[in-house]
């Protein structure tokens, strides 16, 4: 028995990450992981920084490092809409081990009072995220 086909696009604002027909999409939302097959009811959810896994009609699979946003299910569509997102083929390793570094140098200076005024310790924890995600989902590629 074959599955039913399922369109997926995923989309950040530098442009178009990943469009194909697909038998299902695991997608990383706020509250856990979400699995969409053909014929799903419509849905909104908001996305969380993960892995999006991809089952392709030939049964392999494809990896994409997202960020945070939204997906809107349609029946046999599904639109990923998120801040970043990155084939595991594509992604830059060395680029998301410098950036986890710098991160985490930022982070380490939390108790510095001067640092305080100086470093968005939110946005230090949030690129670490991004690059750590990058980097776990690099390896799938492997």
């Amino acid at each position: 028995m074959t599955e039913k086909a399922l369109h997926l696009e995923v989309v950040t604002p530098e442009g178009e990450v990943y469009h194909d027909d697909v038998t299902m999409v695991v997608l990383p939302g706020v509250e856990g992981e979400l699995g969409i097959l053909a014929r799903h009811q419509p849905l909104v959810t908001l996305l969380d920084i993960g892995e999006t896994r991809v089952k392709r009609l030939d049964g392999t699979y494809d990896y994409i490092a997202t960020g945070v946003g939204y997906a809107e299910v349609l029946f046999d569509k599904v639109m990923v809409v998120v801040d970043h997102g990155e084939i595991a083929g594509r992604i830059d390793v060395e680029r998301a081990e410098e950036a986890a570094r710098r991160a985490r140098e930022q982070l380490e200076r939390r108790d510095d009072p001067g640092a305080r005024a100086e470093i968005d310790f939110y946005r230090a924890e949030q690129a670490l995220r991004r690059a750590e995600n990058r980097l776990r989902v690099a390896r799938r590629a492997l």
